[in-house]
C-alpha cells in the first residue's frame, strides 16, 4: 500500500491509504486459474441408449478420455455413436461377418470403423510426439448391455483386436456404498 502524498509530507492524519490494484488482480487471476484447473468433472461422457442396462460395479478406476467408445445394444453396435452393424436376437447378421459366414468371429464393418479411428489417432500422435496423452494406446471403452450374449461380446472383442485394440475398459454403473 502507498500512503497519499499529503500524509507522506506530514500535512495531516486524515490521509487515506491507496490500494495498488495490479497485485490484487494478479492474485485473483491466479486463484481463478487454480480453481479452473482443479475443478473435478468426469473425463468422458457415456450415453447408454434406452435399451441398454449397464452392469453395476464397485470399481474406483477413472475412465480415460483417449479411449474409443464402442457401444453394444440389443439392436446395434456403435463406434463413437455411429452405427456399424445391426444385431438381431443377440447375434450380428451374417452380412456383416467375414465371408457372410454366421460362424465367423470377425465383424468387418466394426473392424473397419476401428481401423479408421486408429489411423486418426496415429495421425494426431504423429504431430504431437511430446504429448503422451495423445499417443495411440489401443484402448477401448465398451458400453455393453448386461444382457448381451457372451458370443456377441467375444465377436466385438475379436474384431477390435484385429484393429490393434488390445486394452478394454467396461463402462459400469457405480454401486452405491454406505
Amino acid at each position: 500500500m502507498r500512503l497519499s502524498r499529503r500524509r507522506a509530507s506530514g500535512r495531516g492524519e486524515d490521509a487515506v491509504p491507496e490500494l495498488d490494484m495490479i497485485p490484487i488482480m494478479g492474485l485473483f487471476t491466479a486463484l481463478i486459474l487454480y480453481l479452473l484447473k482443479n475443478f473435478s468433472v468426469d473425463p468422458i461422457v457415456i450415453q447408454p441408449t434406452r435399451d441398454t442396462s449397464l452392469p453395476r460395479s464397485e470399481t474406483r478406476i477413472i475412465p480415460k478420455e483417449a479411449a474409443i467408445q464402442v457401444a453394444i445394444t440389443s439392436k446395434v453396435i456403435l463406434v463413437e455413436n455411429k452405427v456399424v452393424a445391426r444385431v438381431k436376437n443377440g447375434r450380428v447378421e451374417a452380412s456383416y461377418k467375414k465371408g457372410n459366414n454366421p460362424a465367423s468371429l470377425l465383424i468387418v464393418p466394426l473392424r473397419d470403423a476401428l481401423v479408421n479411428q486408429r489411423e486418426k489417432k496415429k495421425l494426431i500422435a504423429k504431430y504431437n510426439k511430446n504429448k503422451k496423452e495423445l499417443q495411440f494406446k489401443g484402448l477401448l471403452t465398451l458400453i455393453a448391455d448386461k444382457r448381451i450374449p457372451f458370443r456377441l461380446l467375444t465377436e466385438v472383442l475379436y474384431s477390435a483386436g484385429q484393429a490393434e485394440y488390445a486394452s478394454y475398459k467396461f463402462a459400469v454403473l457405480k454401486k452405491e456404498t454406505g
